[in-house]
């Protein structure tokens, strides 16, 4: 097993990619700490790692609140006494609440740096002290294709994943030589994104006069790979980059989907 015996914390592990990811790790041999907003989805999450073999922890936060992503990394190193990889998943946008830069409001653009930016800065900062301090450590950040990318009508969103990238590779080049990785993994439409939101893309699918069905294939054609991403696919790249044999691949920004 590649991760055997590592300890890893999943933001967004209630469901959709951060819940594959856990699950994907547990069978790879880690325990894992998941934290979302909603208990049930964490339950159920930890329920099916448990039925693996592997311990899992869970907490409630909110990952754009600083104190509430530091208590739970706390939480999590006193449950554990480590941890070893850090996956900051949570995140996401509204693909129907489009607003072109002139016409958009503040909410629009704070919301979406708060929660696919700062989340991510927060649970860094509180985690690399004690990765640096063991000269280990793995982080990767689930990404976009809009972090390399502009996207029109979604500047705030756009704008947050570039946001990833700068810091993910700003902590490559400090800690390299302390024993900690950190990457990145940009998918285009991932398709547990698509089934948990819905809202946001079956909104976009009625606002097109399409059905789901139909605003998927137009969405899967646009990708180079002709088809929209699978969270396990996510999750495999995971696991590689949170391994041991991924400990020279630093700094980088991987695409999924696209060329």
């Amino acid at each position: 097993m590649r991760l055997a015996d590592k300890i890893a914390l999943i933001t967004g592990g209630g469901r959709g990619v951060g819940r594959v990811v856990a699950l994907t790790f547990a069978r790879e041999g880690a325990d894992v700490a998941i934290c979302a907003r909603t208990e049930s989805e964490l339950k159920s999450t930890a329920a099916e790692v448990e039925k693996l073999g592997r311990q899992c922890f869970i907490g409630t936060c909110d990952v754009t609140v600083n104190e509430q992503c530091v208590a739970f990394v706390q939480n999590a190193l006193r449950h554990f006494g480590r941890l070893d990889i850090l996956v900051n998943n949570a995140g996401g946008g509204d693909v129907a609440r489009h607003a072109s830069v002139g016409k958009a409001d503040d909410a629009w653009w704070f919301d979406n740096i708060a929660l696919n930016l700062h989340s991510v800065f927060f649970f860094c900062r509180a985690l690399l002290p004690h990765m640096i301090e063991r000269r280990y450590g793995r982080i990767v950040n689930i990404s976009s294709i809009a972090g390399l990318r502009g996207l029109p009508n979604m500047a705030s969103y756009a704008a947050a994943k570039h946001g990833v990238e700068g810091l993910s590779r700003t902590i490559a080049l400090e800690c390299g030589k302390l024993g900690v990785t950190c990457n990145s993994i940009c998918p285009g439409s991932v398709r547990a994104g698509w089934t948990i939101s819905e809202g946001g893309a079956g909104k976009a699918a009625r606002a097109l006069g399409m059905t789901m069905e139909e605003y998927t294939r137009v969405t899967a054609r646009a990708h180079t790979t002709g088809r929209i991403v699978e969270p396990e696919e996510i999750a495999e790249l995971a696991v590689f980059l949170a391994s041991d044999l991924g400990g020279t691949t630093t700094g980088q920004s991987i695409l999924m989907g696209f060329a």
